[in-house]
């Protein structure tokens, strides 16, 4: 497997891969929360620029402030990730104001602000996008909240102009596909580990993975799995990546990042089920990894 646009040895100076060619094709690499070096902090501006402006597929999650505005931060409190403290959930947004994300040395940087999803969606109109650029907005909601109309809204208005460019996506698959029909255009993305958490012989049987998908796959574009359950399924001898093709529907596999888990063999093994996109902090080292293979 090969890609002509990744180094043979990843620096600091190394572009960011967007793709890499695998075995059954080129696979797309979600920089995950906007991530492009492991340690660095999320959603930081600059990747947002770099990524929007270079095709890439792109990812922040989105949650709900007290006053119905929707605030770019992957955690339900402020604290430890970021410089603020208190639950999202429970603070307007002129109490989240000044803050910062922290990368993973607990360093607070300052081309991560957390912003709303007005505020940081908003330069974007102003730059280039190729046509394949994607901007995942992954919907954390209080468990059994569904969105209000209000805060329906603010997303919509958000991301007016941007639409085609969205992909709207939750564990939580009514609410995506509340916020979806209000913003047509966008797409829709369904994660389904929180049912199989709930009834753990859909993570244990892929099988009864697919039909479960099947049963809600309407208007349904892409589906996020978690890399193990992927692996897993393979292993079994169930193409379950591929039956989704077959429904036409794409699969993510999340999160993929250097570690004692993610060894050759795994890595192959994803690679070769035809999933269409990875999610990943580490876009560099993974492109790499997989073009060695």
């Amino acid at each position: 497997m090969t890609d002509r646009s990744v180094p043979p040895a990843a620096t600091d100076a190394a572009p960011v891969p967007v793709s890499v060619v695998g075995p059954q094709g080129p696979i797309r690499l979600k920089w995950h929360k906007l991530r492009t070096r492991f340690a660095e902090a999320p959603f930081k501006l600059s990747n947002l620029a770099l990524g929007w402006q270079g095709g890439a597929s792109l990812e922040i999650d989105i949650l709900a402030s007290a006053d119905h505005h929707f605030v770019v931060a992957h955690d339900a409190t402020l604290g430890p990730s970021t410089t603020g403290h208190g639950h999202v959930a429970s603070l307007p947004i002129a109490a989240m104001k000044n803050l910062f994300h922290r990368d993973r040395h607990g360093s607070p940087d300052p081309d991560a602000p957390l912003l709303t999803l007005a505020d940081l969606v908003a330069p974007l109109r102003a730059l280039q996008r190729p046509p394949e650029t994607h901007l995942q907005l992954d919907l954390k909601l209080p468990r059994g909240h569904a969105p209000s109309e209000a805060r329906i809204a603010d997303i919509a208005t958000a991301v007016a102009g941007l639409e085609r460019a969205i992909v709207v996506s939750s564990y939580y698959l009514d609410a995506a596909r509340r916020i979806v029909s209000a913003m047509p255009g966008t797409r829709l993305g369904y994660d389904p580990m929180r049912a199989a958490s709930r009834d753990p012989g859909l993570a244990r049987d892929p099988e009864r993975l697919l039909r479960h998908l099947e049963r809600c796959r309407e208007a349904v574009w892409i589906v996020y799995l978690q890399f193990e359950l992927v692996v897993a399924a393979e292993a079994q001898g169930f193409p379950l990546v591929r039956r989704l093709l077959d429904l036409g529907i794409a699969t993510d596999a999340w999160t993929v990042n250097p570690g004692p888990k993610l060894t050759d063999t795994v890595l192959r093994r994803l690679v070769t089920a035809k999933v269409r996109q990875i999610t990943t902090d580490a876009p560099i080292e993974i492109a790499r990894r997989i073009a060695e293979l």
